[in-house]
């Protein structure tokens, strides 16, 4: 069987499609026909500085979406959704989970599938900036189900957006007097910590301000590059390095519940919606460039989609 990929051959360099290998699935792993691959801005930062790449050349990605042709332990496979809807989930997904959910991080109580979140949730807050960034419109869609308060930033246009994902709070990220609307909307709350989903120094300085002003609270980024300077004293930074992103023995119970338990019931029941929606570039691998560069100048409430 035949395997193509677009692989990057030194930091500042184009995309390549080449012929790469095979690989046979393992115990809890599964061969997927790729139908469609998603951008994000990792990839972007990867392409330009090298970041987190071990060896050259590579292949910079992790949201593909297709069709399951080989499996070789159970596995539960969720109803069909169309390709390039779907696609826009797995690392938002995943980004946003253990960044919020894991020993480590934020720690926060993960949603349950089958259980009803405590009515005392809501007397918790948690904010996400950037919530219609792909990790952001995940993180909040998380929150949401597990019943807590969710403050949110956005742009003024995509209120209406971050609003249908959950979000208790939204907030015009460019006003200049968000830090003490932000503080208002958390005093008398108990404050789970501020989730920095787009990763900027400036995003991150304005987290740790927020923080600051309420003398409390942990601060988490998607990304660990970002430079916040000195942390005051009642500030913590915590997930300073990247997770495991595979557990052991088909993985973590964390893992498990939110991908095996919580994604499928979620999905179907709208706790879990496929956002932001995808922005489609037809021509398969042959258009990666053009959709990486797409992100990297900067795409709102949407995911590139090749």
């Amino acid at each position: 069987m035949e395997k193509k990929a677009a692989f990057l051959h030194a930091p500042r360099t184009p995309l390549k499609v080449d012929t790469a290998p095979f690989n046979q699935p393992g115990p809890h792993e599964i061969l997927i026909r790729n139908h469609a691959v998603a951008v994000n801005p990792v990839d972007y930062k990867q392409q330009d500085t090298g970041v987190q790449i071990k060896s050259f050349p590579c292949i910079l990605g992790m949201d593909i979406a297709g069709t399951v042709v080989e499996l070789l332990s159970q596995q539960k496979i969720t109803d069909k959704i169309a390709f390039t809807d779907v696609v826009v989930l797995p690392l938002g997904l995943t980004t946003a989970c253990w960044g919020l959910f894991e020993e480590g991080y934020l720690e926060i109580v993960a949603p349950s599938a089958s259980e009803i979140p405590p009515s005392e949730n809501k007397e918790k807050v948690a904010l996400v900036w950037g919530g219609s960034s792909s990790v952001g419109a995940s993180a909040v869609q998380l929150l949401a189900a597990g019943g807590y308060t969710v403050l949110a930033t956005a742009s003024s246009k995509n209120f209406d957006f971050v609003k249908s994902l959950g979000a208790t709070h939204v907030f015009d990220h460019t006003d200049s007097s968000i830090i003490n609307q932000l503080v208002e909307a958390s005093c008398g709350k108990q404050v789970l910590g501020a989730y920095d989903a787009i990763g900027a120094d400036s995003t991150a300085r304005l987290c740790v301000q927020y923080l600051h002003t309420l003398g409390c609270g942990k601060y988490m980024t998607s990304l660990y590059t970002t430079d916040t300077g000195d942390f005051p004293e009642e500030v913590t930074r915590v997930g300073k390095s990247p997770p495991p992103m595979q557990g052991r023995d088909g993985g973590a119970p964390l893992w498990n519940n939110v991908w095996q338990d919580f994604m499928g019931s979620g999905l179907r029941n709208d706790k879990l919606r496929t956002k932001p929606d995808a922005f489609v570039l037809e021509g398969g691998l042959e258009r990666i460039n053009e959709a990486v560069d797409l992100v990297r100048k900067g795409v709102s409430a949407k995911k590139a989609v090749v």
